[in-house]
């Protein structure tokens, strides 16, 4: 194979070294578990023995950030539904829609940063992520 493979044509494996901070199951872990919630972001953020863990920091801050963001999204649906349900016939099932969208929207992207946090990838949500980044940094 030659050396400027990116990737084993076999296999389709990469060949470029995976970071250090990425094969620590302790971080990766910790990392998926501060998206169950906003209180184990903050323990993570705030509790001494994690602060050095860079990894930790950046999924804690976008855990908080994303929940944040995801309760003034949760409240603009709810002002849109109640727009929507004035509107006579079709305007309370396209308030129903809009809000069921949004919530599954929510919950998808919740699932992806949790997923991705397990597997020990960087993945920056494209608003809050550089935030987080900055703050973890």
């Amino acid at each position: 194979m030659p050396d400027i493979s990116a990737f084993c044509p076999a296999c389709g494996r990469s060949t470029r070294s995976v970071p250090l901070d990425a094969l620590n199951l302790e971080d990766r872990l910790l990392s998926a578990l501060a998206y169950l919630g906003v209180v184990p972001g903050m323990v993570f953020i705030l509790v001494p023995a994690f602060r050095p863990k860079s990894f930790l920091r950046f999924h804690s801050w976008q855990s908080i950030l994303f929940a944040a963001s995801s309760l003034v999204l949760a409240l603009a649906l709810r002002f849109l539904f109640l727009a929507f349900s004035v509107v006579p016939f079709v305007g309370f099932l396209i308030g129903w829609l809009s809000l069921g969208i949004g919530v599954l929207g929510i919950l998808t992207l919740w699932a992806v940063l949790l997923i991705q946090a397990a597997r020990g990838s960087r993945f920056e949500v494209p608003l809050i992520g550089p935030l987080a980044a900055w703050l973890a940094s």
